[in-house]
């Protein structure tokens, strides 16, 4: 098919000219009401039709085709690419929630165990410190049993040494009673 490239504007310049050149001849009234005159109107208005319908059909109407055909195409291209933009994105959003639950989780276990170790060691020293409160408290017990016990008997040797001293005095007295001088 053989493309013209002639504007559509310059076509009608050309028309109206053609036109007005017919009118111009004939000055003695309105040309285009004299009947004389009708065969060639109707024969330029047939061949300016023709025209302008080839141009319409030919030229223009395809490029317009042509234009939003193209228009469409990258409408549709542009939006499967936003489409899968999207998918795109809501599987990297889906990763990123994934790994984020399981950071979580991993935080949680570790943190957990954590809890656990310092729970076990507390346990750990608070009963090797228990033994050692109880070793100490039996230790303290038995001084404080072997001190009293010393005590006891430091009073015991005492009572008796004073009770020997008491009775060894008055007996002492006593006999000295007896034995008047």
């Amino acid at each position: 098919m053989i493309r013209l490239r002639i504007p559509f504007a310059a076509v009608c310049a050309v028309l109206c000219a053609l036109t007005s050149f017919t009118a111009l001849a004939d000055q003695d009234g309105l040309p285009q009401l004299d009947p004389s005159h009708f065969p060639s109107q109707l024969f330029w208005l047939a061949l300016s039709f023709a025209v302008l319908y080839a141009l319409m059909a030919f030229v223009a109407l395809p490029a317009v085709q042509r234009t939003q055909e193209q228009r469409a195409e990258t409408i549709e291209r542009e939006l499967a690419a936003a489409q899968a933009a999207n998918e795109a994105a809501r599987a990297t959003m889906a990763q990123y929630d994934k790994a984020l639950a399981d950071a979580r989780a991993a935080a949680q276990a570790t943190v957990s165990g954590m809890a656990a170790q310092a729970a076990r060691e507390s346990a750990a020293k608070q009963a090797a410190q228990q033994q050692q409160l109880a070793k100490r408290l039996a230790e303290a017990e038995a001084k404080i049993t072997a001190t009293r016990d010393a005590a006891v008997r430091d009073v015991k040797n005492a009572a008796a040494d004073l009770a020997g001293a008491i009775v060894a005095k008055v007996t002492a007295t006593r006999s000295g009673r007896f034995h008047v001088s």
